[in-house]
């Protein structure tokens, strides 16, 4: 066993470990979809079981009124509806709370800031009416315990709102219009609600070459006259101190988590777009802007003739989803939403929908998100497959027995059980490790140390970079801990990406168990783990029952 240079320093892993941490921002899963747009919040909350088995924090809500037969307003159509009326939705705030009442705590309402047809910037009278719309919507979603609205501003009308066209006055003076018009709108929505948060597909991601660049962002954005910005800083100008901006970067469909591009994108989301955001605004920015971003679906069920196509990683698209969808969640803010078009989330009741579900076309979806969403859950998942019988265990001889009848019964001084390994610091005081064949989790085997001043049992198991794994084990004693090490063709792999994996409080029997989710880094072909400890003299630790299971396997 090679020494084992620097054991007792605990290594934080940036992305590699899984396991929520106390006091972190607990990530948020916003479920968004064709089959959302298609129904109303009435056939979500009469679909609320349904609901209550994804692992989602809210959805989108499509908010529809129909005046009369045959003519619907609402939210593909605002930004060029008359006025509306707070009563036309009283009953849809009612529902709106009802679909709030589970597990479905951060809804959206979906809202197009794309119009059907153009709002001129010196149009008075039409930026008053999509922004008294806009505070309808937002007291709507206020009442109805939605978190906020979603905005979707892609130019699906081909009206090139946010760009300068012929009749618009020179870009600096529409420019300023148009950040005049931002912070009418979000004056409208925050004084309907100040805590609003507004997840909008792009903000300054939209055109991320503007400030990734050599040139002159402010430059280019007048270059290619662009009034997105501009629109953006004057909600930024009017944005209460209450209320967040989300930056849900819907370029997110196409990013490679083993390109690092999440945590790439966000970082520039939250530094270099700095150079597009008006100086009076930075601080705002910085404080009450929130990286995210939008995941697609279809990119891992789709044939592969598609220019929207993941392949397999390790021989699964169920993997690679998991790879992207983790690392998305680990660089997001708190928000990253989830589109999908060609099937359904649930088999919805009362609309007529016969769709195939996501969890059909990519079996242990619906378990994947789970454990991404909530990592602990994956104790859950593995305790399940025990149960079934298919639970796999890639650490030899987990349960630490002997080859052979141990002859003598109690502490066999030096004498490891098959498949382990042991190391201790020469420097610190020499203890010693062995056998015990009278305690143990289960049966009556386990490891056990005396007096070690800084060692640790050493087992291993064959890995695949990029696969997450569930890494467990269980200790009773003085100062036990678990650190997960990386090979590579024999030698320590990415050594900055040690994992450590606390033991939490002992159980009723005395035994402590940690637990938590790694994933391999590039390159590593084995798991290294190891069961620590740092004694004195006279102390003594057991472990047993350790293991490493992989997850998201079809």
């Amino acid at each position: 066993m090679p020494h084992l240079k620097g054991a007792t320093r605990l290594m934080v892993a940036g992305g590699i470990c899984l396991t929520l941490t106390a006091g972190a921002v607990e990530k948020k899963l916003i479920g968004h979809s064709w089959d959302l747009l298609a129904v109303r919040p009435a056939d979500v909350a009469r679909n609320l079981e349904a609901w209550e088995k994804l692992p989602l924090d809210g959805v989108s809500l499509a908010v529809a009124y129909e005046p009369a037969k045959g003519r619907i307003i609402g939210y593909n159509t605002l930004m060029n509806d008359p006025p509306w009326e707070q009563a036309w939705f009283e009953g849809e705030a009612k529902t709106l709370r009802q679909c709030a009442s589970r597990n479905l705590k951060h809804n959206f309402l979906t809202a197009y800031w794309a119009p059907r047809k153009r709002l001129a910037w010196n149009d008075d009278a039409a930026w008053a009416t999509f922004a008294h719309n806009l505070g309808v919507m937002a007291r709507l979603a206020r009442e109805g315990h939605a978190k906020g609205i979603l905005i979707d501003p892609e130019d699906y009308p081909e009206t090139r709102q946010y760009e300068v066209v012929v009749g618009d006055p020179p870009f600096p003076a529409t420019a300023a219009l148009a950040r005049q018009r931002g912070a009418q709108v979000m004056r409208s929505m925050s004084a309907a609600y100040p805590e609003i948060v507004l997840l909008s597909f792009w903000m300054l991601s939209l055109h991320p070459a503007y400030y990734m660049g050599y040139g002159d962002p402010s430059s280019m954005v007048a270059e290619a006259g662009d009034l997105w910005p501009a629109f953006l800083n004057g909600m930024l100008d009017a944005m209460p101190a209450g209320a967040r901006l989300v930056d849900g970067n819907e370029h997110g469909y196409r990013y490679e988590a083993d390109q690092q591009d999440f945590y790439l994108s966000a970082w520039a989301v939250q530094n270099k777009a700095l150079a597009l955001v008006a100086p009076e605004n930075r601080m705002k920015y910085r404080t009450q802007v929130l990286a995210g971003f939008g995941l697609y679906l279809d990119m891992y069920t789709n044939p592969s003739d598609s220019p929207w196509f993941f392949g397999e990683v390790n021989g699964s698209r169920l993997t690679h989803l998991a790879l992207n969808f983790a690392q998305a969640l680990d660089a997001a803010d708190e928000y990253v939403w989830v589109y999908g078009e060609q099937m359904d989330w649930i088999r919805w009741s009362g609309t007529g929908r016969t769709k195939a579900l996501w969890e059909e076309k990519l079996p242990g979806f619906t378990e994947a998100l789970s454990v991404l969403r909530h990592p602990l859950q994956a104790r859950q998942v593995i305790e399940r497959r025990r149960q079934a019988g298919t639970a796999t265990n890639l650490l030899a001889n987990s349960t630490c027995a002997p080859t052979q009848a141990a002859g003598e019964a109690g502490f066999l001084k030096g004498r490891l059980p098959p498949a382990w390994g042991c190391w201790q610091h020469e420097k610190k005081a020499q203890g010693v490790f062995g056998l015990d064949t009278r305690k143990g989790l289960g049966d009556s085997f386990s490891l056990r140390a005396e007096g070690v001043g800084d060692g640790c049992f050493i087992g291993k198991a064959c890995v695949l970079p990029g696969n997450t794994y569930a890494v467990e084990a269980s200790s009773q004693g003085a100062a036990p801990h678990l650190r997960v090490r990386w090979n590579r063709a024999g030698r320590w792999h990415e050594e900055g990406k040690d994992v450590m994996i606390p033991f939490d409080e002992a159980g009723t029997n005395g035994w402590r168990r940690a637990f938590g989710l790694v994933q391999v880094p590039a390159g590593a072909d084995t798991l290294v783990l190891l069961l620590g400890t740092q004694q004195a003299a006279g102390e003594t630790t057991w472990f047993d029952n350790a293991g490493v299971y992989p997850l998201f396997v079809p």
